[in-house]
């Protein structure tokens, strides 16, 4: 008779918001799932080089339980940003 191992662990993710305004930066890797929506009124902002037009959300997540994402680096220079970031 087959033997089958149940996962029982429970992880619990922490959620961090952050609001970068007219800046740069970059999200580290090894996060769960990250979000990012372009709050402002009119200018885009760019993830990892692709253009996030004003008003438009994006979110990646890494499926499985001990997956991970790799690093984004984001431009939010002369707009706003309201990042999501869930992490062990």
């Amino acid at each position: 008779m087959a033997q089958f191992q149940v996962q029982t662990e429970s992880i619990t993710y922490k959620p961090t918001l952050i609001r970068p305004a007219d800046t740069t930066g970059i999200i580290e890797s090894g996060a769960f799932s990250v979000s990012f929506a372009n709050v402002h009124a009119s200018a885009d902002s760019t993830i990892n080089g692709i253009v996030l037009k004003t008003g438009e959300t994006i979110s990646f997540n890494a499926g499985a339980i001990h997956n991970t994402l790799s690093r984004f680096d984001y431009v939010a220079t002369g707009s706003e940003l309201l990042i999501t970031v869930l992490r062990k």
